[in-house]
């Protein structure tokens, strides 16, 4: 049965804990328990917050030591045990550590943060043993080895302004996580989770998890109510994504993984991962995972183009075409005097075969109207061509060329994008992979962003709507200023807060952009709602703001940037349906107030 108690006003729950153990919570629970914890062959001890304690079945020197510690005035915070048995404890309190045979990595972390002031509340062993283990400390935590997801959930609680006090692992697999008022678990018996949730519902600090190696017992305890603390955006962020959790929203959408990240004050305020880097495996998403950014491309290349123009003193103005070393085809239809002028591409104004003038190949008029303007790539099996033969129509689109006059209409074009690619790549010497990374990543610390084809760093694989990894786990992009950028939402806030910094600031500041030319990037140009490569709205008010969405095959995505707010985000997942994104977004936009 459940043994529960109320003692003092301090609560308790366990179940299948030996009887004396029980007994001992009982006795001791009025005194507030600090910590209670199993020895690998469920010897067992209980510690008080003002020095009572009583164990049975513990290594005979930890017994000891325990005893001496708190007679000499320590206030232990923790004592814990490797799976491994034997003669392995450890023992923190305010005054510092006491351990035996414990990993020497835990050891020599726990000692760092004692030398760094902070004390170490909590360290917990997985039952795997060996070099694996979790030390949370007054205001930090480290982890070694842990369950991915464990490890992304400890840094998802600790985002929101609080910190984790307690890390718990049953002998069969799964973990808890409590950081304050806050905790997730998985894989904890049902029973447990009901009653942790009991705890947290009468306002309780869940302060004491603990699982029996045996039995799948397990026990609760708290020495007061939870904390007053400020508003945890993440929370209110993650809880209103669509009307229901973010967690539900990705499994309505078959969305596998997702990561987001927020700036306020021009800072990144806080980041997290969702789920999983690809399905079924134990990988999870965190803030660093590198995704397809895809249409995002563009926004991000436009920063580069600038950096160009302004390294050559050229004006958007100029005529992309004598910059290409090829010739710019045009239909018969199209006027030979109207100039595809930088600008004019830069804003899907240039008359480039793009969304709504792309087919039938010969047409001057009446093109299919969802026709064009993006990329499919190109899967595992297929070859991927080179950007000339893009260009000349050898790949899997049609051949770039002008297919109405420039300046008269707007078509959303990717290949407009490619010539800019083009561009690049014969003004500068470089790739653009090269170009961007010493030109714009390097320069904003933009670490785990590359338009490579298949970058080094660790990336999420794409899904179809039905949730299934997209065949080679992720299309390749020749098109690469168009669609093939990879990136985090860590990068794509940095180039935010300098986007936003370089805008509001009285001169140039660090950085690959002056201010003349942020201001050109983030200004209205020939296309109404455009800056150059962005789209901006609000422009001359507080919520004046630019932004860019992208939807590549099994990625989709979105960032945004509030230059007068010092504010904005960026979403990134690795599902297939653009919906999951945006309420994200809506979300977090809901959560600050912003427009």
């Amino acid at each position: 049965m459940l043994a529960l108690r109320i003692t003092a006003s301090y609560p308790f729950y366990n179940r299948r804990v030996p009887d004396e153990a029980h007994a001992k919570m009982n006795e001791l629970a009025p005194y507030g328990i600090t910590s209670f914890a199993f020895t690998p062959s469920n010897g067992w001890v209980i510690v008080t917050q003002d020095g009572r304690y009583f164990g049975r079945g513990l290594p005979d020197a930890c017994f000891a030591e325990l005893g001496k510690l708190i007679k000499s005035g320590w206030r232990i915070h923790c004592v814990a045990f490797p799976p491994e048995g034997g003669d392995r404890w450890v023992i923190t309190g305010d005054k510092g550590v006491s351990a035996r045979n414990i990993p020497d990595e835990c050891h020599q972390r726990i000692l760092a943060c004692y030398s760094a002031g902070q004390q170490v509340v909590d360290v917990a062993f997985p039952p795997a043993g060996g070099n694996r283990w979790v030390v949370a400390a007054t205001n930090a935590f480290y982890a070694r080895s842990v369950d991915d997801e464990c490890y992304q959930m400890m840094r998802n609680l600790t985002q929101g302004g609080r910190r984790v006090t307690r890390v718990a692992f049953p002998p069969a697999g799964g973990w808890a996580v409590v950081a304050q008022d806050e905790f997730h678990v998985r894989g904890v018996d049902d029973e447990c989770f009901k009653q942790m949730n009991s705890l947290a519902a009468d306002g309780w600090q869940l302060h004491n998890v603990a699982f029996s190696p045996v039995n799948t017992g397990w026990s609760l305890a708290t020495r007061g109510k939870a904390p007053a603390l400020p508003a945890d955006r993440v929370r209110q962020v993650e809880n209103a994504v669509g009307g229901s959790t973010i967690w539900q929203r990705m499994s309505a959408w078959k969305t596998p993984g997702a990561a987001v990240a927020v700036v306020v004050g021009n800072k990144i305020a806080w980041s997290t991962g969702y789920g999983w880097l690809e399905a079924g495996t134990g990988a999870a998403a965190h803030p660093e995972t590198g995704f397809q950014a895809a249409s995002i491309s563009k926004a991000v290349t436009s920063v580069g183009v600038l950096r160009l123009m302004q390294t050559l003193k050229q004006p958007l103005s100029s005529d992309i075409r004598p910059y290409l070393d090829w010739t710019l085809p045009r239909r018969s239809c199209v006027s030979a005097t109207p100039v595809p002028t930088i600008d004019r591409v830069l804003t899907h104004r240039a008359g480039v075969i793009g969304r709504g003038s792309t087919s039938p190949a010969d047409a001057c008029s009446g093109f299919d109207t969802g026709a064009g303007g993006g990329f499919a790539g190109y899967g595992p099996t297929a070859s991927v061509p080179s950007l000339l033969q893009v260009m000349n129509g050898e790949g899997n689109s049609p051949k770039i060329e002008l297919t109405t006059d420039p300046g008269a209409e707007y078509h959303y074009s990717g290949a407009g994008f490619v010539l800019l690619q083009r561009m690049v790549e014969q003004q500068s010497g470089l790739s653009l992979t090269q170009y961007m990374d010493k030109e714009v990543f390097a320069p904003l610390g933009m670490k785990t962003s590359s338009y490579a084809l298949t970058p080094s760093f660790e990336l999420a694989a794409g899904h179809t709507a039905t949730g299934a990894v997209i065949p080679g786990k992720r299309n390749r992009y020749p098109e690469s200023a168009a669609a093939g950028l990879y990136t985090n939402v860590l990068d794509l806030c940095q180039l935010v807060c300098y986007l936003n910094k370089a805008w509001t600031a009285p001169g140039d500041i660090a950085g690959p952009l002056t201010k003349a030319s942020v201001r050109t990037l983030l200004s209205t140009g020939p296309e109404p709602g455009m800056g150059r490569g962005l789209f901006i709205a609000g422009s001359g008010t507080k919520n004046f703001s630019f932004t860019h969405d992208g939807s590549n095959y099994g990625f989709k995505s979105v960032f945004k940037g509030y230059p007068e707010l010092g504010a904005g985000y960026a979403v990134l997942v690795n599902g297939n349906n653009t919906s999951l994104v945006n309420e994200i977004a809506a979300s977090i936009r809901s959560a600050y107030g912003w427009a």
